[in-house]
């Protein structure tokens, strides 16, 4: 720098110049400098998707038999905006989900549901799952073990030991060696689940659950989901998630990528649109709009650690039967319930 703080030749300060404008340039677009995801496992440039509950006419309820007729009016709309999604069971007429899939150029976190105590079950489904990613394993884009089975809170009725599921795993691993599978074995669990420090009473640190996505796979398909909610943090503002995903990776997603080598997905993320019982003005439209655009933005490297994440929003339809675990928990989809064909606010372009 004292060399050229002394230099006087125009054609030097012209060079300078033009270099200082270039660096400008780029410091402007924060895109040139993003870390993108490392172990990306889905073809698609954009890094969000979306969370796929089909129980959302008001007649149904978590078991009820999805038709494929619904599977193709609600793949349909998820197809007008998003490139990969996730579901959550095979079960209930959920197998036909990858089929209608690869008709609409889709991609699939392929859900398993872990039965409390049902083992047989649970490898049941597990078999059915390997099944349709052998049938389409261009669609299938990893196979997802259970959905926050570590946590305890409200005496969570499908709570299943980490210890459990990393044997589930180890099972679905075998099964998919045998089909000559290849695509990432993986989990999702609550996102403090991933703290070894293990502080949270209402939860059980996942360590064996991480490390089964550590061992069961190839090094570039290492993955774990974690569910991510800045909504229930004290204080959280739907424009500006910074502060509570910062909080998130200090406690959990830090554990996962550094300690286990991990690349985290987050596996939900979202705002209500409303509220049961008396309702203020976190709980609306509006504050969901603000707060997918303020998303978007975090999980596509806007934040402080310049790096991206492919993560799914939670989710596309309300799901009314859902009122039995609280009075936000049916408003969460970017379309209401009963089969509506426009969503709530214009969903942006995700790229």
């Amino acid at each position: 720098m004292k060399y050229f703080s002394k230099l006087r030749y125009p054609i030097v300060l012209i060079l300078l110049f033009l270099i200082s404008s270039s660096c400008k340039k780029d410091s402007d677009n924060p895109s040139t400098d993003i870390q993108e995801v490392e172990k990306d496992i889905f073809a698609s440039v954009e890094h969000l998707g979306i969370c796929y509950g089909p129980f959302h006419y008001k007649d149904q309820n978590d078991g009820s038999e999805i038709t494929m007729e619904q599977i193709e009016k609600d793949l349909t709309l998820i197809a007008k905006n998003f490139d990969f999604f996730r579901t959550y069971t095979v079960a209930s007429g959920m197998d036909k989900v990858v089929e209608v899939a690869s008709e609409k150029g889709l991609e699939v976190a392929l859900g398993v549901h872990c039965y409390p105590g049902d083992s047989v079950k649970t490898k049941t489904d597990i078999d059915k799952a390997v099944q349709m990613a052998k049938q389409h394993p261009s669609v299938v884009m990893c196979i997802v073990i259970g959905n926050e089975t570590n946590s305890k809170i409200n005496d969570n009725p499908n709570y299943v030991k980490p210890s459990i599921v990393a044997g589930y795993m180890d099972y679905a691993h075998q099964k998919m060696n045998d089909a000559g599978l290849t695509m990432p074995l993986t989990a999702c669990i609550t996102g403090t689940g991933a703290d070894d420090k293990n502080t949270y009473p209402h939860e059980d640190y996942a360590g064996p659950i991480l490390q089964k996505c550590k061992e069961l796979n190839k090094v570039h398909h290492q993955i774990v989901l974690l569910n991510i909610y800045p909504y229930f943090a004290p204080n959280s503002n739907p424009a500006n998630i910074a502060v509570n995903m910062e909080w998130s990776h200090d406690n959990g997603m830090s554990n996962a990528e550094d300690n286990f080598g991990l690349e985290v997905m987050i596996g939900e993320i979202g705002w209500p649109s409303a509220k049961d019982s008396v309702q203020n003005d976190r709980e609306s439209i509006a504050n969901m709009e603000v707060n997918f655009s303020a998303t978007l933005s975090w999980v596509d490297g806007k934040n402080k650690y310049n790096k991206a994440y492919n993560s799914f929003w939670f989710e596309m339809f309300d799901e009314p039967w859902k009122k039995v675990r609280g009075p936000v928990e049916p408003y969460w989809g970017l379309y209401e319930k009963d089969g509506a064909t426009t969503p709530k606010f214009h969903i942006p372009p995700l790229q």
